[in-house]
This record gives C-alpha cells, sequence and structure tokens, in this order.
C-alpha cells in the first residue's frame, strides 16, 4: 500500500524550524482516529494524507479548508463525525 503525508506551514515557519521535528507519516498514526484529530507535525497548519489512491484525509485548523471540501466533494465526510460512529 503506497501511502504519503504532506504537511502545510505558515509562510514565516523556516525549514530549520520545520526540520527539528519528525516527518509524518501515514500508516499506525493514531491521532487521525481519535477525537479530537490531531495535525502530527505542531508547527503545521494542514495536512494532507493519501492512502493507496483511495482515500485522502485533509486536516487543518483552518475550518474554511475543510468545509470547503466537504461543500464541493459528493463523497467527503467529516472525520470527527466518522469517528464517532
Amino acid at each position: 500500500m503506497d501511502m504519503g503525508g504532506f504537511s502545510a506551514f505558515p509562510k514565516e515557519i523556516r525549514l530549520e524550524e520545520v526540520l527539528k521535528y519528525d516527518y509524518p507519516y501515514a500508516d499506525g498514526y493514531k491521532g487521525f482516529w481519535e477525537n479530537p484529530i490531531a495535525l502530527q507535525h505542531p508547527l503545521a497548519v494542514s495536512e494532507i494524507v493519501v492512502w493507496d489512491g483511495s482515500l485522502i484525509l485533509v486536516i487543518s485548523k483552518k475550518s474554511e479548508v475543510v468545509n470547503a471540501l466537504i461543500e464541493n466533494n459528493t463523497f467527503a465526510q467529516d472525520l470527527e463525525k466518522y469517528n464517532m460512529e
């Protein structure tokens, strides 16, 4: 299974600061599946995680990013609601 995690940072965060922390990972990170959902990188504002082309998680401190995806994608689900099922 191919997976990838991508983090987005505010412009003012320097690369040296970002590299002080571990890289995000997809397989085995429990923060996706427990509420409240947690970003992996402490300096990130958003993260995108891709699972083998079949699942994409978008997690963001900016609710407008997540809300826009949910509103504009038929199959999108709120991950916190999904975790409560």
